[in-house]
């Protein structure tokens, strides 16, 4: 396990706390986003325990959070846990790229959510955005696949993911089916896709039949 504390530095400066447990990783983010002038890394941390012990003696304006952390419970407690700090916007880094997981933990309250293929000038930017008010903030490839669906959508393709018909589907959002297979219709159009088979193969791809984050 590793814990490093230093104090924070002006008030100017964007006090952050990183919390990530593949040590390469979170080398190179402490340097990279050391060597900024207007960010303060004030600490780092390898466990969500912690990662939240110190957030709530560090107070950081930002946490830069990854997923899947040892000890853990998952996903939606680490998130939840986290997105309790007194102050704090949490930026989630992660390696998950499925739109149906990123809608769930968007919709949490984060801040913002970004890929671990971003290089440290482009963290640090975010960082930036969410200290001006922009929330959420996400990696670009992301932008436009977040707006596409809306949240009743998002329940359709859960649903369709885990193999329920039209007419169950319906039944479980008090529908009719018709009224479901014109928002299959709808989906097919936005998502550029022909059939409902191929909807249903985009819905499983695309992590809609998860329950990882499911409450």
């Amino acid at each position: 396990m590793t814990m490093c504390v230093k104090q924070a530095g002006m008030m100017s400066r964007i006090g952050v706390l990183i919390v990530e447990d593949h040590q390469v990783t979170l080398e190179g983010l402490t340097s990279g986003l050391s060597r900024e002038s207007d960010i303060d890394v004030l600490g780092t941390a390898t466990t969500s325990d912690q990662g939240l012990e110190m957030a709530a003696a560090l107070n950081p304006q930002i946490i830069l959070l990854d997923l899947h952390l040892p000890g853990s419970t998952g996903p939606r407690t680490t998130v939840n846990s986290f997105c309790s700090v007194t102050g704090a916007n949490v930026i989630i880094f992660s390696g998950e790229n499925r739109m149906a997981f990123i809608q769930t933990v968007l919709s949490m309250g984060v801040a913002g959510y970004l890929l671990k293929s971003e290089n440290v000038g482009t963290v640090a930017d975010a960082m930036r955005q969410v200290m001006n008010g922009k929330k959420p903030v996400l990696s670009s490839e992301l932008v436009s696949g977040e707006t596409k669906v809306t949240r009743s959508e998002q329940e359709v393709l859960k649903m369709l993911a885990r193999g329920m018909k039209y007419s169950e589907i319906a039944e479980r959002r008090q529908a009719s089916p018709a009224t479901v297979r014109k928002q299959c219709e709808l989906l097919l159009l936005k998502l550029g896709l022909e059939s409902r088979e191929q909807l249903i193969a985009w819905a499983v791809q695309s992590g809609y039949g998860n329950l990882e984050l499911e409450p």
